[in-house]
Formats: structure tokens, sequence, C-alpha cells
């Protein structure tokens, strides 16, 4: 007979992007568990989370990739984890201007969510969350950006070479590799997406996207193509935003053997082999920053002041072909951002790596019960249910009823049709799980021990 059993954690990292956070919650792990606290990383739609009816886990502390109001929270824990207190990493600490002082914006949270404990990049987003947010201070942690630690100089060889890198996409080591960060959403999208968008960033937002991405990202890729044609010393390397979907970039990567959509490895290692960066209305200049490499903001068309971000106002940026044709020959243009406003939103600490500060503070929220969550709150983040499933929860929450459920879902027998029910939608679950975004334990024990090879090698 299968039988129940719940995993007793001190943290649970909850990632939905693995490009863009993987890496970082492994850094975050190797250091706690060097700290003696036992870890895990998962999935925000892990098989086993989404299928299990009670929780398989008891987390001290979980940590997830944003937490903006109740349904964030059950979005992330579901019925599978049973957890006293929420560290928000916050990946998206940058919010449009008209958001930055609207207290009811979808980003400055509501309902429970407002009451985590939440990681700030920098003083201008602590900023944001004391007076727009109206959380309390002693939960607001200044702690930097943590995936920026990997191109401090600590991290030299933990980043595959040019080389390496190079052969796995069949580019020749010869070429000037210049690499596209794209800021734009995929070239189509469901009404009912643009409704859900509209809800939480503004009408505006619609015309933002049609008006100004899109046009966008079509001229940029045209100015692409006049350089691919002109120029067989060149590959440019697009890469997309998470989540975005273009024929646009793919029809050109069929007619151009030098133009390439790569959205695999993380940003970070195209950045370090690139020998040029671009982006448009995008934050990602700042690990070109961090990674002591040039980075031109792309511009064709003005975009909406609601949606221009903050610290790009006044930012040098490139809206002509001639002027963009002109960075792929030299490198005369200053950096687009000032250092003095990019340390205001990210932080510059040469001294301590963000990864510390975040262990030091993780150690501090765990040992303190004033950042517990209550168990009012913890009931009210949940959907109200109905009494089915108030009735489903009571039996599984019978130990010795829901080993014998588990041990008949699993064995297939008895075929009775509410059972046969219930394993279909398993296996719905289960398709649910997306494949190119899941983890697993060999994938990220390699990547931590790649962490500790270049730490420790540092240390000796």
């Amino acid at each position: 007979m299968i039988k129940y059993r719940i995993e007793e954690l001190d943290f649970l990292f909850v990632y939905e992007h693995k490009v863009r956070e993987l890496e970082n919650l492994c850094l975050l792990k190797y250091e706690l568990d060097r700290r003696g606290y036992k870890t895990k990383i998962i999935h925000i739609e892990d098989a086993e989370a989404l299928k299990a009816m009670r929780p398989i886990y008891h987390a001290r502390v979980v940590v997830t990739m944003a937490c903006y109001q109740n349904a964030s929270i059950e979005w992330h824990t579901k019925k599978y984890v049973k957890f006293d207190k929420i560290i928000d990493l916050q990946w998206e600490n940058i919010v449009f201007p008209m958001d930055e002082k609207d207290t009811k914006a979808f980003k400055n949270y509501s309902g429970v969510a407002k009451e985590v404990v939440r990681v700030s990049w920098g003083e201008m987003n602590r900023k944001r969350m004391l007076e727009a947010a109206k959380m309390n201070p002693g939960k607001v942690k200044l702690i930097g950006h943590v995936g920026m630690d990997f191109l401090r100089d600590e991290f030299n060889g933990y980043y595959r070479s040019k080389e390496d890198v190079l052969k796995d996409y069949d580019i020749s080591e010869d070429k000037k590799i210049f690499l596209f960060i794209s800021p734009y959403f995929s070239d189509f999208h469901t009404e009912e997406y643009l409704v859900t968008m509209c809800k939480r960033f503004g009408e505006g937002w619609r015309s933002y996207y049609k008006d100004c991405m899109l046009p966008s990202k079509k001229i940029i890729l045209e100015w692409m193509s006049q350089i691919c044609e002109k120029r067989e010393d060149v590959v440019f390397i697009y890469r997309p935003h998470p989540g975005e979907v273009s024929e646009q970039a793919d029809e050109m990567a069929e007619k151009f053997s030098n133009f390439k959509v790569i959205g695999d490895l993380s940003v970070k290692q195209w950045i370090l082999i690139s020998d040029k960066v671009y982006t448009g209305n995008s934050s990602t200049f700042v690990e070109a920053f961090f990674g002591k490499k040039m980075c031109y903001l792309l511009f064709p068309l003005p975009v909406p002041s609601d949606y221009e971000l903050a610290f790009l106002k006044e930012a040098d940026k490139i809206s002509n072909f001639e002027d963009f044709e002109e960075t792929t020959h030299n490198d005369e243009r200053p950096f687009p951002v000032s250092e003095k406003l990019i340390d205001e939103v990210y932080t510059i600490d040469w001294e301590k790596p963000g990864y510390i500060k975040f262990a030091d503070m993780a150690e501090e929220v765990i040992a303190n019960s004033y950042y517990n969550l209550t168990k009012e709150q913890l009931k009210a983040y949940y959907h109200k249910m109905g009494p089915a499933e108030k009735l489903t929860r009571a039996l599984t929450g019978i130990t010795p009823l829901y080993n014998i459920y588990l041990t008949m879902l699993e064995s297939g027998k008895p075929g009775w049709k509410w059972l046969e029910k219930k394993r279909e939608d398993r296996r719905k679950l289960e398709q649910v799980a997306n494949d190119f975004e899941k983890t697993n334990d060999m994938e990220i024990n390699s990547i931590i021990a790649k962490i500790a090879k270049v730490l420790e090698k540092q240390e000796g």
C-alpha cells in the first residue's frame, strides 16, 4: 500500500521561468545548504505538487517568484505545501511609471500578499514598497539582484567559454556575436490575455502592445536583416522575452544563416560571450553593465510615457537605422544609463554579494516569529471551497483513508467511474506541467556543483 509522507523543509523555492530564475535559486540553495538548512527547488507547475490533495511538504518558509495577491500565493502553494512564512523574491522589481505611486496597482500588492517578506533590489523599489504599496518597513529587505552575483570576479570560470557555446549552435568562433535581448511579448495574444493585462496595467496596455511593441519589433528585425545581408562576419542572437513566441523572428532565422533565435542558456551566459548587446524598454541592460559589456537601447518608436521604464526616460536611445548600423562598427557611444541611477535601482555593492545578504536575511526570517503569517492569514488567501471540495479535503485529511485512496489511484483498481475520472484528472495535470520549464535533482546538483567549484576555488 502507498503511504502518505510529508517532507520537512526549511526553505522551499518555487520558480516559474527556468532561464530567469533557476541558476539564481541554485546559488541561494548552495549557500543555505552550506549553512545547514534543508532546501528544495520546484517548478510552479510541478506534476507531483499539482496532483497532491494534501501537503507533501512542510516548509517553514516558502520562497516565491512573485506574490501580488491572494491568488498568487494559492498558485504557488496549491494544496501541496504547509508553510509558516513567505519570502517574495519579486523577480519583477521594476514597474511601469504609472504604478510607481498608484496604491491600487496590481504590482503594489493586495490581501495577504501585502504581509509577506519582500526582496528589493534597490532603494528606488524599496521607496515604492513603502510609499505606494504601504508595506511594513520591517518586511522590505534591500538585497540587490542575486543574479548579478554571477557577473562578479569571484565567479570567473563559472560560465562556458565562447568557443564551447558557439560550437553547440554551429556558429563559427571568428564571427562577431551581437545579442538582442527582446523586451517584447509574443506576436499574437488572445483577447482574453489582453483583457487580463489591461486589468493589471491599465487600458493603455493594449495600445502599448499593438501600436508600440509589435511595430517596434518589426522595425528592429528589419534593421537586423539589413545588417545580416551586408555582413557575413556578424551573427545576431535573438533572445526571446520569457514566454515570447515570435513568428517574425523565426522566419528571419530561416532566411538568414547569421540570425538565430535562441532561448536556451541564461541571459548572462550570452552577454558574457557577446561582442555587443542590444535591448529596448527593458532592465536587462543592467546585466550588461555588471558584465562589463556595452549595451545599446533600441527605441525605433516612442514608448508611451506610462509604460516607458522610469530610469530609461533620460537614457541614450537609438531610434533610426543609421545610428543602429553605426553601433555595429564602433563603440563610441557612452553607456546609456548612469551608474548612479543603476545603483538606485539595483544596488551596486562590490564588497558583499547579494546571495550572502539574502542568506543572512533568510536566517533572520526563519528564526524570528515576527515574520510568521497568522492563522487567519493562512486561511484567508485560499479560494472559497464548495461543499464537495470541503468534503474531499476532510476525507483526504484522514491519513489511513488517504493511503487507500492513493493506492487505488495508482493501481488502476477498482475501475469505479469516479475513480477513473480522478485518474484522468491526474493525467491531465501531468500534461499541464511544462516539460521545458521543469527541472530535476540532477540538473540542480549540476548547477550547484559548478557554483561550489568556482567559489571554493576562490576561498582556497
